[in-house]
């Protein structure tokens, strides 16, 4: 048996409920064939590969098989509904760390910043306003491309049967409205953003600088608070793991604060609070 003949008995096999004809199940192999194709960049979600399924069968089968198909793809979307519900609930402990995170960020850490006006009008004093602004400008751009990305990836793929986990994602985008995320802003920016924070980088005080002394001391505060949470909601779930990027280097993460520090906007870049 040729391999493009046994090919086309597995795909009988797979499909065993239509009862397809050899011609039938060429056809889907092609369809098969055309949705696993190889992409880095591209992939569907588990809708869009059964829509892309459907718009292809319903041009090869005859009623009565079609009503066996329906019938099959009503079982398969119950199952994957399901699965989303049951998989949203295990979101839950995340999304109250999530949010004690935020209200941290927000009526505390935030807050004991800028009421060091001295101090944060001295940490930007150094630099030209007018390439802050400019930073700042893209730091916004970023921001509404970012939440943007978020609600049509969770959409996609999750339609509306995971509210937990999308609340906690455009929680944490909020969080990045209140304090700056210069490290995931710097992968994004184009190379003419780039090469503005790169001046401004190298231009930023000494770590033994009183002002980098004090802003490093409220990167640990950060960082403490955040391994409290660890604690709290972790670690007496058994099995569970947090999963982490590994550390930067001390020397270039107290450098991203600092970078981070200088995007902040006291009105969070006009983006509101997650209720």
């Amino acid at each position: 048996m040729s391999m493009e003949k046994e090919e086309i008995k597995f795909v009988q096999a797979r499909y065993h409920q239509l009862n397809l004809s050899p011609e039938q199940a060429e056809k889907v192999l092609l369809f098969e064939n055309m949705r696993d194709s190889r992409s880095h960049t591209h992939m569907f979600s588990a809708w869009e590969e059964l829509d892309f399924e459907y718009s292809v069968l319903k041009g090869l089968l005859n009623e009565d098989q079609m009503a066996h198909y329906q019938q099959r793809t009503k079982e398969i979307y119950k199952m994957h509904i399901e699965h989303l519900i049951e998989q949203d609930k295990a979101n839950e402990t995340s999304a109250k760390e999530t949010r004690e995170k935020t209200d941290y960020l927000k009526n505390i850490l935030i807050p004991s910043i800028l009421s060091d006006v001295i101090r944060f009008a001295t940490l930007s004093m150094g630099h030209d306003r007018s390439k802050i602004e400019y930073l700042k400008a893209n730091y916004k751009a970023f921001l509404h491309d970012r939440r943007k990305q978020i609600l049509v990836d969770h959409f996609r793929y999750n339609r509306t049967y995971a509210p937990i986990q999308l609340r906690s994602a455009l929680l944490r985008h909020y969080a990045s409205c209140l304090l700056p995320d210069y490290a995931a802003f710097e992968s994004w920016a184009d190379e003419p953003t780039k090469a503005v924070a790169g001046f401004i980088r190298s231009k930023l005080p000494r770590r033994t600088s009183e002002i980098s002394e004090f802003y490093i001391g409220k990167l640990n505060e950060s960082k403490a608070f955040s391994q409290q949470m660890k604690e709290k909601y972790y670690q007496d779930i058994k099995g569970w793991h947090v999963w982490a990027p590994e550390p930067l280097p001390e020397e270039e993460e107290n450098k991203n604060w600092i970078m981070s520090l200088l995007l902040l906007d006291v009105n969070a870049y006009g983006f509101e609070d997650i209720d």
